[in-house]
């Protein structure tokens, strides 16, 4: 789906393996912060919200112009849905 929504957006298939590849790292990294002992009886966290931060954050790092378009958190949500 990603994918799919940057490569329609005119960005390369290496830009947007790079870009795939940083968003599951920070994805990854989001989820194992929220297995603390004591914020999963507070509070669930929504693994598609995780997944829409973690792809915004990682193509605002490689095409910081893309977040006022198809990089924002509105337009990643419509893509993954």
């Amino acid at each position: 789906m990603l994918e799919k929504h940057l490569r329609k957006n005119g960005i390369t298939c290496r830009d947007a393996d790079l870009i795939i590849e940083e968003s599951s790292v920070l994805y990854f990294d989001k989820v194992r912060s929220h297995e603390g002992k004591f914020f999963n009886l507070i509070r669930r966290y929504d693994p598609e919200q995780l997944f829409v931060e973690s792809a915004c954050k990682a193509i605002e790092r490689h095409l910081p112009e893309a977040r006022r378009s198809f990089g924002s958190q509105t337009e990643i949500t419509r893509c993954i849905r």
